[in-house]
């Protein structure tokens, strides 16, 4: 360890903010917000800027975006490839070039809980439920920092678990997506006149879920997975106490009824179900879990587009029930339950596999930044 330094942060990269007018210029739309961001080989989706009135930060390769709001939720992003010309992003983020440190090391350092939970805890910025921290404070943390091979290495570590986890990640898109393809072929576009149809009411009930009294990170005896929304995303964990409370298994459907994702279908999830999610069930004389989600799924957007409520967005559970599912050849629906049950199941297998990888990847990344681990050159 003799080799390590220890430093500010302010020694080894500094932070750029070049305002510019947004009109004409290439906006980055981040898709997924929870770390890992994104790879060497992922780019986020890129939209035109259309109607901005405020001014924006020039994004290139060798940035690091780092977000000064709820820094809690780590939306941090390695601009490690060649972006589109003229492309800006959020003045929410802050813009962090390495000038003596490797930037893909940098990158890890700055997703560490311990300086995740540092900036969240400091009393610096605005404060209040979108604190905004001061560039000026992160940049007097101390970083501990070996010779660059051993950067490299380190970041070569953890890279190679985010790329298991983007591959198994962009496998899952792959294989619900295909799923709805079929749903929609089969049940949509190739129905013509043998169509019938029964309301959603007639096949599936509905549980609201409840708030907790209590809910806590690490797991203990009697306590049991929270699901919430920002499980949907994070894939965090949460436990609580199951008395009393709904209780999915993994092929319930559940749908987010509260807030500004009001209308979200997911699947897949088992525990306690949080007070914003709604569950959805088939009826005991219509079993087929899949038909009823890829049915919702198809419709999420319609349902996330007829929200009732002003202040707070909710979904209409009247207009759920409402609607009509095509319901023919039942020996056709069970045909497609069967296909999207091994496909359902893959993906499933697949996301046990990122819990684990991402598991290893934050267990190890303190350690690495912090020598406890050395990395054999």
């Amino acid at each position: 360890m003799t080799e390590w330094r220890e430093c500010k942060l302010k020694d080894v990269c500094k932070y750029e903010r070049i305002s510019i007018n947004p009109q004409k210029y290439k906006i980055l739309q981040f898709v997924h917000y929870s770390f890992p961001a994104f790879d060497n080989n992922k780019t986020p989706e890129i939209q035109f800027g259309g109607q901005i009135k405020s001014s924006k930060y020039i994004v290139k390769k060798g940035y690091i975006l780092y977000n000064k709001l709820n820094v809690r939720f780590k939306r941090i992003w390695n601009i490690n490839f060649e972006t589109p010309e003229n492309s800006i992003c959020s003045s929410e983020f802050l813009p962090i070039l390495a000038t003596k440190c490797n930037q893909d090391y940098l990158y890890y350092f700055l997703c560490s809980d311990e300086l995740t939970d540092t900036m969240a805890n400091s009393n610096t910025g605005t404060s209040g439920s979108h604190q905004r921290i001061d560039p000026n404070f992160l940049m007097k943390y101390d970083i501990l920092l070996p010779p660059l091979p051993e950067q490299k290495a380190i970041a070569e570590v953890l890279s190679s678990l985010d790329d298991k986890i983007d591959l198994l990640t962009r496998q899952n898109k792959t294989l619900e997506d295909l799923a709805q393809a079929y749903f929609r072929k089969w049940f949509i576009e190739d129905i013509h006149n043998k169509i019938c149809y029964k309301r959603f009411a007639d096949v599936a009930e509905f549980s609201k879920g409840k708030k907790p009294r209590e809910i806590i990170e690490e797991q203990r005896k009697g306590y049991v997975r929270q699901i919430l929304i920002d499980t949907f995303d994070t894939d965090k964990e949460y436990y609580t106490r199951p008395e009393g409370m709904i209780i999915s298994t993994e092929t319930d459907i559940l749908m987010v009824m509260d807030g500004a994702s009001s209308g979200r279908v997911e699947i897949g999830f088992s525990g306690v179900v949080g007070s914003t999610i709604g569950m959805f069930r088939p009826k005991s004389d219509f079993k087929y879990p899949m038909f009823l989600y890829e049915f919702l799924k198809s419709n999420e957007e319609f349902i996330m587009d007829n929200t009732t409520g002003s202040a707070i967005p909710h979904a209409d559970k009247k207009l759920i029930f409402e609607l009509e599912i095509p319901y023919f050849q039942e020996e056709k629906i069970q045909e497609f339950e069967n296909f999207a049950l091994v496909l359902f199941n893959k993906r499933q297998n697949n996301r046990r596999q990122i819990r684990t990888l991402t598991k290893l990847r934050d267990t190890l990344l303190p350690k690495l930044i912090s020598g406890e681990i050395r990395v054999k050159m």
